[in-house]
């Protein structure tokens, strides 16, 4: 599929930035997870589980907002 445009620079580095946000929420993901399996107590454990999945949610919303744009723009 070809490009319905061409890309400015500055949308090239919004791309860029999308990927880095994906992976700073895995990073963070993966944060949590260590330290729930360090964790022994209760409720702190479900804070952390909670905060591990509101960066599971933002990780899902920005990949969805990132194939939307890939879409717009033609990219596979």
């Amino acid at each position: 599929m070809s490009p319905i445009r061409q890309m400015t620079d500055d949308e090239k580095k919004l791309f860029t930035i999308f990927q880095k946000a994906v992976e700073a929420e895995q990073s963070a993901q993966a944060m949590y997870r260590e330290a729930m399996a360090l964790c022994s107590d209760p409720k702190m454990r479900e804070i952390l589980q909670g905060f591990y999945n509101d960066e599971a949610r933002h990780e899902k919303e920005i990949l969805a907002k990132y194939r939307k744009l890939k879409e717009e723009f033609g990219i596979e």
